[in-house]
């Protein structure tokens, strides 16, 4: 029988933003103890896996760590292991973003460890065959997988060699299962592993020559720390030094592949991401989606709309960037901007709230929209408002590139789902949807501007509270597109509804004017019934706090023209408390303000009409799925009016929406 070869890699510290203080954490509890110990070891081999902004933090305030690390590569005692630079999920990128990251990273461990990388890993093991000809134009040999991703047959602790379209990379498993445990002796760690590999070769039957494996544990920085702090290396290392004759060696992937590499296992493997990935799709999936295996990273940002959104503004902007051919000092700048936003923990949710993480999403967002700024810099930006499929969802979004703003018509409720303000490079609209487990009620819609109701009082009443828009009508349908030019910036859209408390034919025509600083938005209102119409007719704007969960929140302000007389509102409380005084009936402008940010939001209808306001705190569970806490906050504002049509006649309203820059306040 050959040798097991044990390989240790430390996997990455997940950062987002260049977060000094969880580098500063990571590095005292794990990479400090952990070359101390190497560097007094010299027998005991072990990889790294950095990210771009870990390598970055390292050479501005550990020299020292990366002298120590440097001699280490030199001696062959540590291995670094290469990947995409801001630790993106590569199967959703451009082929051209994919190899930049991977050589960003590649160049800087080069240049700073001496070595280049021969093998990699994947933020969160998200994987795609077709990553096979990435990494081979790369130049890297060999990427490491979750053992979970590949079938039961093909886990033999050897390598895995895959090829796809005439390019080949080998894939390294490794095993979560085997990890120590706490408090395992160094002897029954030892025994599991060759219990395991025996149980293995008992089974083959191709014929073999004597061939060594390899079992691969990946371990978090955390997981390392625990080890490191009970001293388990170091046992482990004294009893391998006292029992010569075990199977057992320690190593790295790369001189396992370069002294004992005998044979490999070929194998395709299409797709996959990690245990905690699909622990948390597994949560929300139904029964029969449970089924399916693997999951993968298109599982997770098609059941989390947020992750969508980022995810098709993020290729917008790829696409913006790649077909850039006026200014290469630019279009350079624009790129470090949009690969620093393709960060995995934008997308996929690995901080405190795995479901939904709003301040990575709003840093991927300002990252886009500076990249966006950066190529507009040219002086040859022109406004546009273009058609096509911008989210991927089978249906034309209305694309609206204007001077202080980026935002995108939907034809699913006729409304604007996204609402990124140039000038603070923020996405207003990035809102989260009422789910009952969490906050009590549920929406059936996404939450954006111009969302449309008909409601009946009763209806309106209940709404005004804070409960859920029910069956809004205009709200949960998709609309029809009219007139489209883009010539004059102009959209019609068109809903026909049966408004279910009448059982009447309700038509609803409304039209969006597309101008530098907002929008007109005009509604036309038909009864097509044989009875007359009495409903109130609603327009919802959902703007979100941007800043929230940030330190010193100062949260949005709000003014409101009331019959002519200007009152300031309390935007902690909602509409019960707002509207105790019978005021609210006559509205003719309503102003919110996020101060903090420098951006104001004016909503001024062509008449008179109520308004009701709530602010939305939204609650996802932690990273253990017990305990909820706050993750978002939207501020819901509606505009409507008591509407009374005749058969086959219409009314008409409109809503003048604008962006203003304000004075921002001191924090």
């Amino acid at each position: 029988m050959g040798s097991i070869y044990v390989s240790f890699i430390i996997k990455t510290e997940p950062v987002f933003n260049d977060n000094t203080e969880v580098l500063d954490k990571t590095f005292q509890s794990v990479y400090k103890p952990v070359i101390k110990f190497l560097y007094s070891h010299s027998d005991f081999p072990l990889s790294f896996a950095f990210s771009g902004s870990q390598i970055q933090y390292f050479k501005k305030r550990k020299n020292e760590l990366i002298a120590i690390l440097h001699e280490l590569t030199d001696r062959k005692q540590v291995e670094i292991l290469g990947g995409g630079y801001n630790e993106p999920l590569l199967p959703l990128l451009n082929s051209v973003d994919r190899n930049g990251q991977i050589d960003l990273l590649t160049c800087e461990i080069r240049q700073t460890f001496g070595k280049r990388p021969r093998g990699m890993t994947l933020f969160h093991d998200c994987w795609d065959s077709s990553l096979v000809n990435n990494i081979h134009t790369c130049g890297l040999e060999y990427v490491l997988l979750n053992s979970s991703l590949v079938p039961d047959n093909k886990r033999t602790f050897l390598p895995i060699f895959m090829s796809d379209l005439g390019k080949s990379v080998d894939i390294f498993l490794y095993y979560n299962e085997l990890l120590p445990k706490n408090n395992m002796l160094a002897e029954e760690f030892i025994w599991n592993i060759e219990k395991s590999v025996l149980k293995i070769e008992k089974k083959e039957t191709r014929l073999q020559l004597d061939a060594d494996r390899i079992v691969t544990l990946s371990l978090t920085p955390k997981q390392a720390a625990i080890l490191m702090e009970s001293k388990w290396f170091e046992s482990l290392e004294k009893y391998l030094k006292e029992n010569p004759d075990s199977r057992i060696k320690l190593t790295t992937p790369n001189l396992y592949r370069q002294h004992s590499l005998k044979s490999k296992v070929p194998s395709y493997i299409p797709v996959g991401i990690s245990d905690e990935v699909s622990a948390i799709l597994q949560t929300v999936k139904s029964s029969e989606s449970r089924a399916r295996f693997p999951s993968t990273i298109y599982d997770f940002i098609n059941t989390f709309k947020p992750s969508r959104k980022l995810y098709s503004r993020m290729m917008y902007l790829s696409m913006l960037v790649n077909q850039y051919k006026n200014d290469k000092m630019r279009k350079k700048s624009a790129r470090e901007k949009l690969w620093q936003s393709q960060n995995g923990m934008s997308i996929l949710c690995t901080a405190k709230n795995p479901f939904d993480n709003s301040l990575y999403r709003q840093q991927a967002y300002k990252n886009l929209t500076e990249a966006e700024k950066i190529l507009r810099g040219d002086g040859k930006f022109e406004e546009s408002v273009t058609c096509f499929d911008y989210d991927s969802d089978g249906l034309d979004e209305y694309v609206c590139r204007m001077e202080q703003y980026f935002a995108y018509i939907s034809l699913c409720g006729g409304s604007v789902n996204e609402l990124d303000v140039i000038k603070n490079a923020c996405n207003y609209c990035d809102n989260l949807m009422r789910v009952p487990e969490y906050d009590d009620f549920e929406d059936l819609y996404d939450r954006g501007l111009f969302i449309d109701h008909l409601f009946t009082p009763e209806q309106l009443k209940k709404y005004a509270s804070g409960e859920s828009a029910g069956d809004g009508v205009f709200s949960r349908i998709q609309y029809s597109e009219l007139k489209y030019s883009q010539l004059h910036h102009e959209l019609q859209l068109c809903a026909r509804a049966v408004w279910k408390p009448t059982g009447q034919t309700v038509y609803l025509k409304k039209k969006f004017v597309i101008n530098s600083t907002g929008m007109y938005v005009q509604y036309i209102l038909k009864n097509e019934s044989n009875k007359p119409l009495n409903a109130c007719f609603a327009v919802e704007a959902n703007l979100t706090d941007i800043s929230y969960l940030q330190k010193n929140n100062t949260g949005f302000s709000l003014e409101i023209v009331d019959n002519g007389e200007v009152r300031s509102i309390d935007t902690s409380k909602g509409f019960k408390h707002l509207n105790s005084s019978g005021k609210l009936n006559n509205i003719h402008l309503v102003r919110i303000s996020d101060q903090a940010n420098g951006t104001s939001f004016v909503f001024e209808p062509n008449e008179k009409c109520g308004f009701c306001f709530n602010p939305m705190i939204m609650k996802r569970p932690g990273i253990d799925f017990e305990e909820c806490a706050p993750a978002s906050r939207t501020y819901e504002s509606t505009l409507y009016w008591n509407v009374s049509i005749e058969p086959g006649m219409e009314t008409e309203k409109s809503i003048n929406f604008t962006i203003i820059p304000v004075k921002k306040i001191k924090k």
